[in-house]
């Protein structure tokens, strides 16, 4: 039950980098939103289209340059750079045009949007006028006092220089005054909703009001899931590289060293599209899946070895099953796994260590730790708690038709 029962409809507009990373942890909060009856309009690469538009919300699709960055293993920060350079000039030039006209006759009421896509997203609501912005934040939130792009980016890169030259231009040819340049390019908003618990947040102790942290919201999928826990009483391990993980052969295989036969029951995720027959023979405790849903595996399994996703990690956790985080494609993947790390919920491999024995070690000294199961259960009652997408759609429909700053209560 909503605790603004009486809200009135609205119609909310969803603005997402192309990556199902950061489209996954927004579909619970959007059947959510359409189960009390608002509407909401994602913009969105077409491949999402219809993930998307199964949970009631309409898709407008376009095709984007995003690529195969993700793809490749260890691609580094230059790449990380270009890339994200070429995606700020698609959403100015393709997602803020289309945007406008899809929303010009039916303006929304709220606009959602990712930091990947602040310039398409803020510039939609300050043309039609009168819209409530709110930041999702699907990796670690941004404030005064912690910043990921910093982090993440050389400010001398060439990259970096010409994309902020190139939003500025955009921002003072549509309308934004040179005195509210700061406000429109800022890393945050006034409003923010944080997919993940303020205990995991780097820093979390230091964000104020203006950030909700109401963490993920997981699902298990309904009707029959074509898999069952083995048994034997052996342990369980998930092998995960994400959604869209593609040409890690190597990876997969050493996971497949590390867990003994006799003690162990492997399944891995290669990806929607990961080629099984490229693994080669498996042994009988290891199986391959192009995808499972993680939650029905992580329900039942002892670790999880994955690449740092914030959206994995927070699957585990819900379940309070530890991590090893080997950060194999972007540079923000290692903040999350040295997170684990430091919270004494995982441990960290960096890409370039990994072998079967390194791998071994790091799930050994998982399961030796006698503190382990204790700081577990408190990250998952600090996550079933923040209130996933029941308190951020009560959020919403507090917020909704305040165009002005006025921080979270």
């Amino acid at each position: 039950m909503s605790a603004f029962a009486d809200a009135p409809p609205r119609h909310v507009a969803v603005f997402l980098f192309a990556d199902f990373g950061h489209i996954g942890p927004t579909l619970g909060l959007t059947r959510e939103l359409v189960r009390r009856g608002h509407r909401v309009t994602y913009f969105v690469d077409h491949q999402y289209s219809e993930v998307i538009e199964r949970t009631g919300a309409r898709a407008v699709g376009y095709t984007s340059r995003r690529g195969a960055f993700f793809k490749e293993p260890y691609a580094g920060a230059a790449r990380l750079a270009a890339e994200g350079h070429d995606l700020l000039v698609e959403s100015m030039e393709r997602v803020y045009p289309l945007a406008l006209s899809t929303l010009a006759a039916d303006p929304p009421d709220i606009v959602l949007y990712d930091f990947e896509s602040f310039a398409a997203a803020r510039m939609t609501a300050h043309t039609l006028g009168g819209v409530t912005t709110v930041q999702l934040g699907v990796s670690h939130a941004s404030n005064e006092a912690f910043s990921l792009r910093e982090l993440l980016f050389d400010p001398d890169d060439p990259s970096i220089r010409e994309g902020a030259a190139a939003v500025m231009r955009f921002a003072l040819d549509h309308g934004i005054a040179p005195d509210g340049l700061g406000r429109f390019l800022r890393e945050w908003d006034e409003r923010n909703l944080a997919f993940l618990p303020r205990d995991f947040q780097i820093e979390g102790s230091t964000f104020d009001e203006r950030f909700a942290f109401v963490g993920p919201t997981v699902t298990e999928p309904e009707g029959d899931v074509p898999w069952s826990p083995p048994a034997g009483g052996r342990r369980l391990a998930l092998v995960s590289l994400g959604t869209e993980s593609k040409h890690q052969r190597d990876f997969f295989r050493t996971c497949v060293d590390a867990f003994d036969g006799a003690d162990w029951h492997v399944v891995m995720t290669l990806g929607r599209d990961g080629d099984l027959a490229g693994l080669g023979a498996l042994p009988p405790h290891v199986e391959a899946h192009r995808w499972l849903p993680h939650p029905v595996v992580l329900r039942h399994a002892d670790v999880l070895v994955c690449h740092g996703g914030m959206g994995s990690v927070m699957e585990a956790l819900y379940f309070a099953t530890p991590v090893v985080a080997v950060p194999t494609q972007s540079c923000e993947l290692a903040l999350t796994a040295g997170r684990l790390d430091e919270l004494g919920l995982g441990r960290m491999i960096n890409g370039d260590r990994l072998t079967a024995h390194t791998l071994a070690a790091a799930v050994g000294g998982i399961m030796a730790d006698p503190e382990s199961p204790e700081r577990m259960a408190r990250m998952r009652a600090s996550i079933r708690e923040a209130g996933g997408a029941v308190r951020a759609a009560d959020l919403l429909e507090q917020w909704a038709g305040r165009a002005d700053p006025d921080p979270p209560s």
